[in-house]
């Protein structure tokens, strides 16, 4: 399922003698969070009425109030479209023309949220397009729930949990992360090679730069041949050899290093062990 914005429908009442003074109901947007490079958070809003200048603002906590202007006894249309303006001056919503009293606003930015709802107003309000994405994944340790597999130059990820967060026990256990990330799945990776301390020890490196290694210990031992023979001959073939060698190491490590495709052919999977 692709991500979506939200989308909320705002049925409003006429005001009868201030009767929708200093009412409130509340409303979630997804805001971009300045406090990262990318990124987003949910915001929560309470849309207040303020009729004829003498209602007084709620100050719910933990909530950003947005204040709704409006004259005594102004009709549904008037009081719908009122709202429409004031949280179309918010960045986190996008509202649509007003219809019979009908106010429709949606999240500007794609991700679930909680619904919007009624305090007080006496508004109808619901939710005609649930938004979909969650700001944070559910793969808390992706080690111990993670896997992943290649297929030429792409990189599949599959899971033993749903996108409720429950470890899946069936046979098919592992299957497509099934649950979309607002701000994206960040993966990290390091690669730290084993030591090389034995001459029986094997290089912890990808099998494509096997013989550029090779290439790179034979050079050497040219070198130090054509440095420790006393025979001029001897020492002219050996430096021969160590810059044959040495050309053939730069051309697969310096030249055609990032345009070699190790990683190509069938799908190469990581699975656990299985004691069955």
């Amino acid at each position: 399922m692709a991500l979506a914005s939200q989308v909320t429908k705002i049925q409003a009442v006429a005001d009868s003698s201030g009767s929708l003074n200093s009412k409130y109901f509340l409303i979630n947007g997804i805001t971009s969070d300045s406090t990262k490079d990318v990124g987003f958070k949910i915001t929560e809003y309470y849309v207040w009425i303020d009729v004829s200048s003498g209602g007084s603002d709620p100050s719910i906590s933990g909530k950003t109030g947005v204040e709704v202007d409006i004259s005594t006894n102004d009709s549904a249309a008037t009081v719908a479209t009122a709202v429409k303006n004031a949280l179309d001056g918010l960045s986190d919503f996008v509202g649509a023309p007003v219809s019979s009293g009908i106010s429709q606003v949606t999240n500007a930015n794609k991700g679930a949220a909680t619904e919007a709802s009624d305090v007080n107003t006496g508004f109808t309000i619901t939710t005609t397009t649930s938004g979909v994405g969650l700001l944070s994944s559910n793969l808390k340790f992706p080690e111990d729930t993670s896997l992943y597999f290649i297929r030429g130059d792409h990189l599949g990820l599959i899971s033993s949990y749903d996108s409720d967060g429950s470890s899946r026990t069936d046979r098919k256990a592992y299957q497509a992360v099934d649950h979309n990330i607002v701000n994206g799945l960040l993966i990290h990776y390091y690669g730290n090679p084993n030591k090389v301390t034995a001459i029986t020890d094997t290089p912890d490196v990808d099998n494509l730069y096997h013989s550029a290694i090779v290439d790179y210990v034979k050079k050497c031992l040219y070198m130090d041949r054509a440095g420790k023979t006393s025979d001029g001959n001897r020492a002219q073939v050996a430096m021969n050899l160590m810059m044959r060698h040495e050309r053939k190491f730069d051309m697969a490590i310096k030249k055609y290093g990032t345009k070699k495709r190790s990683k190509t052919g069938g799908t190469r999977a990581v699975v656990p062990a299985s004691f069955t």
